[in-house]
């Protein structure tokens, strides 16, 4: 039987989160710990080479939006665009100053006993790989829209003019690609690993109210009973503190986030008041990349949305137990892990709102407040 390449992949590495941390390898951010001195400084020079070449194309692009300043359209088309940049950017940093705290937490979780499915494991696998194939389709559509257009897909300084030929307006769009795929990359394999982390805690929530919800005691197996019950108790305290490790260190990532989809949003209906009907491809264009916006920070948070839910069904899945024919003090421990239920496991934009459903909604809601004072303020 022929075995697909994710099948092959499985095969020889099991880790709960192999593929994700072979992408972040793969785009210069997680350095393996077998490498050798000389491997080592050879990947952290490749590491400083991504950055460079993003910082790179957030210079040019600069440069270029100034040269500009005196067209609107121009101007707001720029900022639409970098702002992805920037939004990947400030979070690779910050994926740099949490690495070392998020390989402890990795490691402890892959040597907690945990099981995982491999239908899991593909779908991680399978969600990053598609949201980095539609996000390159998406960049290369416009790119080559442009070049049939004549014009440039951002504008940016080079040192040769674009529109001098169509040999130089094609080298120009591969240096802005070759400037700004690998930072993409690196975004989408940040973000695979985080929503994988998510979707773990969010599975082993469920096994926890399924175990919860077996326990049955019986006189003859009472010791078997309360070992089970003392481990799922055990589980559930490493889960709580899973998802306050992992609050603290992506706490500000998620800030960033939330601050660009506002951001984006704000900018896309200032936009669709400056531009006119006339310019189409350029309205399609903002609509396509606040989309794509959107259709990530909603990824971010139904998956914080899942665990607030799951986390506070452990105390229904307590209660729903057979603890009525429990010992006293079984029914008392059972009594603690209700109240610790009642206090969800979160994830948080900052410390400052929750990464939930009802935090897209009010993102949505600040980006066309920003907007409605802006254009008031114009009129």
């Amino acid at each position: 039987m022929t075995l697909s390449v994710l099948d092959r992949f499985y095969l020889i590495d099991d880790g709960f989160f192999s593929f994700n941390l072979k992408y972040l390898f793969f785009v210069g951010l997680w350095p393996e710990k077998t490498l050798t001195r000389n491997q080592k400084i050879l990947y952290k020079m490749y590491e400083h080479f991504i950055s460079f070449l993003t910082t790179t194309f957030i210079v040019l692009a600069g440069i270029g939006t100034y040269q500009h300043k005196d067209d609107l359209v121009v101007v707001f088309c720029n900022i639409d665009k970098c702002l992805v940049v920037y939004n990947f950017f400030f979070k690779t940093i910050i994926f740099f100053i949490k690495r070392n705290q998020l390989r402890d937490l990795i490691d402890e979780i892959e040597s907690s006993g945990d099981e995982v499915t491999e239908e899991r494991k593909k779908l991680m696998a399978n969600y990053v790989m598609f949201i980095t194939g539609v996000t390159a389709a998406v960049i290369g559509a416009f790119s080559l829209l442009a070049l049939f257009e004549g014009t440039m897909s951002i504008e940016a300084w080079l040192p040769f003019d674009p529109m001098e030929s169509l040999m130089n307006q094609i080298l120009s769009l591969e240096i802005l690609a070759f400037c700004v795929f690998p930072g993409l990359c690196r975004a989408f394999a940040m973000q695979g690993l985080v929503c994988s982390m998510i979707m773990y805690l969010c599975d082993q929530l469920i096994h926890l109210q399924k175990e919860l919800r077996d326990l049955t005691y019986v006189k003859e197996t009472e010791m078997v009973m309360r070992t089970k019950f003392k481990n799922a108790i055990r589980k559930h305290i490493r889960l709580m503190g899973y998802s306050g490790r992992m609050e603290n260190i992506f706490k500000e990532y998620f800030l960033v986030q939330n601050l660009a989809v506002t951001v984006e949003l704000c900018l896309n209906a200032v936009m669709m008041t400056v531009v006119g009907v006339q310019q189409i491809t350029l309205l399609i264009t903002f609509l396509a990349y606040l989309m794509l916006a959107l259709v990530n920070a909603y990824i971010y948070c139904y998956l914080g949305n899942e665990l607030i839910i799951q986390s506070q069904g452990i105390a229904l899945a307590a209660y729903e137990s057979t603890w009525t024919s429990w010992p006293v003090d079984l029914q008392k421990d059972l009594l603690i892990v209700i109240l610790a239920a009642q206090r969800p496991l979160k994830l948080s934009a900052g410390g400052m709102a929750l990464l939930c459903i009802q935090t897209f909604s009010q993102a949505l809601y600040n980006g066309y407040s920003i907007f409605a004072v802006l254009n008031d303020a114009v009129n």
